[in-house]
């Protein structure tokens, strides 16, 4: 496209990148925030709903979970799924299969997302901008775009989180697909700093008569 007033051009880009260096400038400090106060628990517990939808494939399937974290420790309950992590190695287990699938932490893909890593991606392998900024609730919410540095590694575009800037908090995370899907994950309930047991992190086979245990 062509503009007849070349001035015009140049006023209005050097607005746009001014504004953008702002916006990026703005996530980068409340990102900043938001890593400091999230390391500051010492475990977290969280309740939460995930709705993967895509309305070209008229795919919808909705569930809710609850989250238990402590460091690298966590024990993660989805429908009849159920993941423990002890730090050194991560068992999946189905109860609709009776069922549990064993792997070490080290063996498991570097980009894979874990509830670990969901809290705290932003962090590195993306750059970042605030989207808009908007009133839920009585909250003020705060909406950053994460964008990967390597976008062709990735099956996904962006990671979306919506952030309450009082507690600093994420309230929501989007993820983005290539293909049109979208991920989305909604907190319904935060708890900081609950006291859990060591037991909560490890799988119990005395706990499933008649498992099987693949590792």
């Amino acid at each position: 496209m062509k503009y007849l007033v070349y001035m015009v051009v140049g006023m209005w880009s050097f607005l746009g990148f001014f504004a953008e260096a702002q916006n990026v400038g703005e996530a980068k400090v409340l990102l900043d925030k938001l890593s400091e106060k999230t390391k500051s628990y010492e475990t977290v517990e969280v309740a939460f709903s995930f709705l993967v939808t895509n309305k070209e494939q008229d795919i919808r399937e909705e569930r809710t979970g609850k989250l238990k974290m402590k460091g690298e420790k966590y024990a993660l309950e989805m429908d009849s799924l159920l993941i423990v992590c002890n730090g050194s190695q991560v068992t999946s287990y189905s109860r609709e299969m009776n069922e549990a699938q064993v792997i070490p932490v080290d063996e498991l893909d570097e980009d894979a997302l874990t509830p670990e890593s969901m809290f705290t991606i932003y962090e590195e392998g993306f750059k970042s901008r605030i989207r808009e900024e908007k009133v839920e609730d009585g909250r003020k919410i705060t909406v950053v775009d994460l964008y990967p540095l390597e976008p062709k590694d990735k099956d996904y575009t962006i990671v979306r989180l919506d952030i309450d800037e009082d507690k600093l908090r994420i309230t929501r995370a989007v993820v983005i697909g290539k293909n049109g899907t979208l991920y989305i994950y909604s907190i319904q309930q935060f708890k900081p700093n609950m006291p859990f047991s060591e037991a909560e992190f490890e799988f119990n086979k005395a706990d499933f008569p008649g498992v099987t245990v693949i590792e």
